[in-house]
């Protein structure tokens, strides 16, 4: 293992390192944004933000300046005295918002979209002073998203804790520019998630994207680590400290997974050390055919609560997520919704990994207790997934079908008294998700769901000798997530098998076919959850299960194979 060698090459005033140097760090921050004021409560219908000077110390705003990234806007001398909160907007609103406190108009105040962006603040030397990414989804409230109310800062002494640090004003007026927050409070900023991607944008040159502002990483040699790879530069890439970017001493080598290590000197602003320190990636090439696999669907979620879809790299290689597209097919009319990407920024998918995407990842792993935060992406919108039937088509970039599935209710475990909350699960990870007997509902025991984790009612294939093996020679078909259904697993060697299964009970009465004239591939799975013909639980007792192979050559083998099937 090489440890990273930091250099501050190149870099303008404003980059790395340089606001851990200057003591007017966090000094003054972005207090309150009035990003939407229409329909207007009673404030004017105009955009501004509130300015807060946190420290003890009269701060002076002269050559100061105000940016989102594109338009740049300096301030003139004025000072704010400790404490004190200060209003900034459009040179020719001043006079709007002069009676509500100090007033400071910009000739370029940079447009507040409603949706959200990052806006700064630099001192006179260019260092980062304070910058907020905000959001439309920071309100917390549906009654005010919609414009008139400001969004506020509910605890300044974690200016850069964000998104659990903001909320929309609960004044009358709608905000409260030049004064008090109305919902100030003590919020104290408690974890750090940390790496949040990690993607090689060459052979030669490594992004990584953190959940907060890691600033002044010059001062601590050594603290970043990536096994096998030596590494040269280490350099800020955005104005909130959050995105850095490698170049390595050597280049990167396709079919190799690397690991990035940061160590435990790096904290967020609070201090807080990162929960996720350790992320994995490498070169990404295409995908094909069944290297992709729908591996878990939540199409009847809760109300207000987010579907989501998870998908299992199924090859070799690490894939790009934002090199595949998801569609919706209405099967009845034959139409197809418009193209939703997976990801809209590039990110690894690691070979036999999960990546699920859902519209609300904070509500989807408060819901499911076993899911893996650090495989969800959220994403602005998903495809239709109505809650009776539906169909999903992944496609790579050249509209090459990657895989499919169509879906319905009927999918689910026949006793359940409803599927509202409730996960459909692959029973095996590389399983044809057209199949319908590969899907089974998520284990009560693993909270209905496992989004970004191995799926609950996952059946690892057995180790066996011969051609047929069985999952288990019992099943209790509870839905408790342990023996649920039988797996018959096939180990066939070859191509253009016909499989048939048909179950008996232990008089010879027949109870259900399995498969019938299944085309199988070189390695199958066919299961049985436990029910006859008529989609109804079986009793308690011995089953036997025929099965009837042909191969290719005209060569007929059968199998006589005995499961238990156990209920309370």
């Amino acid at each position: 293992m090489n440890k990273v060698i930091l250099l501050a090459l190149l870099m303008p005033a404003a980059a790395f390192g340089q606001n851990m140097e200057n003591k007017g760090f966090a000094s003054v921050i972005i207090s309150e944004i009035m990003a939407d004021p229409s329909p207007v409560v009673e404030l004017p219908n105009r955009e501004y933000i509130e300015l807060h000077n946190r420290t003890g110390d009269p701060v002076n705003l002269k050559s100061w300046s105000l940016s989102d990234g594109n338009s740049n806007s300096v301030f003139p001398e004025r000072i704010i005295v400790p404490g004190a909160f200060i209003i900034v907007c459009q040179l020719a609103d001043t006079a709007l918002f002069n009676r509500y406190g100090n007033t400071i108009g910009l000739k370029s105040f940079p447009a507040l979209t409603n949706e959200g962006k990052v806006i700064f603040i630099r001192d006179s030397k260019g260092a980062l002073v304070h910058g907020v990414k905000y959001s439309s989804g920071w309100y917390g409230d549906k009654l005010k998203d919609a414009g008139g109310w400001s969004l506020e800062i509910i605890d300044t002494d974690y200016p850069f804790f964000e998104k659990g640090n903001w909320r929309a004003s609960v004044s009358p007026e709608g905000g409260t520019p030049g004064k008090a927050n109305s919902v100030a409070v003590k919020n104290m900023d408690m974890n750090f998630t940390g790496i949040e991607n990690v993607f090689p944008d060459d052979t030669g040159k490594i992004s990584i994207r953190f959940s907060e502002t890691v600033a002044g990483l010059r001062n601590l040699p050594e603290i970043i680590e990536i096994e096998g790879l030596e590494i040269d530069t280490l350099f800020n890439s955005d104005p909130l400290f959050r995105n850095y970017t490698v170049l390595t001493g050597e280049p990167l080598k396709h079919g190799r997974i690397y690991t990035l290590r940061i160590y435990d000197k790096a904290t967020d602003y609070a201090g807080n050390k990162m929960e996720r320190n350790i992320f994995r990636f490498g070169l990404t090439e295409p995908a094909g055919k069944g290297d992709i696999l729908f591996n878990e669907l939540l199409f009847n979620p809760w109300p207000e609560e987010p579907d989501f879809i998870e998908f299992y790299n199924n090859s070799e290689r690490v894939i790009n997520a934002s090199s595949l597209i998801l569609v919706s097919v209405n099967d009845e009319s034959c139409d197809t919704s418009s193209v939703s990407p997976v990801s809209s920024e590039n990110r690894c998918v690691i070979p036999r990994n999960y990546i699920v995407i859902t519209s609300s990842k904070d509500v989807l792993t408060g819901r499911f207790p076993n899911a893996d935060a650090g495989n969800i992406m959220e994403v602005s919108s998903l495809p239709s997934m109505p809650d009776d039937k539906g169909h999903l088509i992944l496609f790579n970039r050249s509209l090459e079908k990657i895989d499919e599935v169509v879906y319905d209710e009927e999918m689910h475990y026949s006793l359940l008294g409803g599927n509202e909350g409730i996960s459909l699960e692959k029973i095996t990870v590389d399983g044809n998700s057209a199949e319908r007997s590969q899907w089974h509902s998520a284990a009560e025991s693993a909270g209905w769901g496992t989004p970004g984790a191995p799926n609950s009612v996952l059946s690892e294939n057995p180790e066996s000798d011969n051609r047929v093996a069985l999952s288990s020679t019992k099943i209790t078909p509870d839905n408790d997530g342990n023996e649920d259904f039988l797996v018959i697993h096939f180990m066939l060697g070859r191509k253009g098998s016909v499989l048939s299964v048909n179950v008996f009970d232990e008089t010879g009465r027949f109870v259900k076919r399995v498969a019938d004239n299944l085309l199988a591939g070189p390695e199958s799975s066919v299961v049985w959850n436990g029910t006859a013909e008529d989609e109804k639980l079986v009793g308690t007792g011995i089953y036997i299960l025929l099965i009837s192979l042909f191969d290719d050559t005209g060569k007929t083998q059968k199998w006589k194979k005995v499961c238990t099937v156990i209920r309370n």
